[in-house]
């Protein structure tokens, strides 16, 4: 296994705590998609059996299931319900000052995401390397966040658990409370925002339909071309097990 970035959630050291994808292999097709899917560096891809590895278990971010979301499979899972495990790390390890913290760095940092009901929302377009998903028009695709006005309590949780690269929320300082300002910003499949609401204020669509969209491109070839692209372009990621003759069930060990 390869090492895992030390790194901190709101605060709180992230290896203090078990969160990370395993796979089946006896329902896993070797099709990629989680190692496409997974932007912080957890998967490696071992050639000789074409499989995905979890080689850096620590540097998952907690709560997050995106892979297992998208696998079409059912090939993936995770320790616990990645909500109760958030709200309880969140109860626990009391994160909200560090939140508070930074959300007003993020704000600073990006002030065309402060908004408020005396200005128009600020037109922001989507990122360029966000604007195709697989080759598909990440703006046909159905998966955003939803924001229940009446439920937010303006902590801004969903601001700073939204990857600063993504930056999907924007925050109205006078109301307090969270604003959903590029959809399509927002990774395909990644509900983090909502795992992290204490309050049950965001929602998503069902990911039945993403799922069916993900079958339909790895059954034409598409994601395998990316896969192998990106192999091509990041020897690094293909990884050498000790011993060759591994069964699939202990590549999980």
């Amino acid at each position: 296994m390869t090492q895992s970035m030390s790194k901190t959630w709101h605060g709180v050291d992230r290896l203090k705590y078990v969160w990370f994808p395993r796979i089946d292999y006896d329902k896993c097709i070797g099709c990629g998609l989680c190692l496409l899917t997974c932007g912080n560096d957890v998967f490696r891809w071992y050639p000789e059996g074409s499989l995905p590895i979890v080689a850096n278990p620590g540097n998952c971010v907690l709560g997050c299931t995106t892979c297992a979301k998208l696998c079409p499979e059912d090939a993936i899972t995770f320790p616990d319900d990645p909500k109760k495990f958030v709200h309880s790390i969140i109860i626990k390890e009391k994160v909200y000052p560090i939140v508070k913290r930074e959300l007003g760095e993020r704000l600073n940092k990006y002030p065309d995401h402060k908004v408020s009901t005396g200005k128009a929302i600020t037109d922001i377009s989507i990122k360029p390397e966000f604007s195709k998903w697989h080759g598909v028009n990440r703006k046909t695709i159905n998966w955003g966040p939803r924001i229940d006005e009446k439920k937010c309590i303006g902590c801004g949780m969903c601001v700073v658990q939204c990857s600063e690269k993504r930056n999907v929320f924007g925050y109205d300082e006078q109301r307090r409370k969270a604003v959903v300002l590029v959809p399509e910003n927002c990774m395909v499949g990644c509900n983090n925002c909502q795992i992290a609401c204490l309050w049950d204020a965001i929602t998503f669509p069902s990911i039945s339909e993403v799922r069916e969209l993900a079958r339909k491109l790895i059954a034409s070839g598409r994601i395998k071309e990316e896969l192998d692209a990106k192999l091509q372009q990041n020897p690094h990621l293909l990884i050498e097990l000790p011993c060759t003759s591994l069964e699939k069930t202990k590549l999980n060990q």
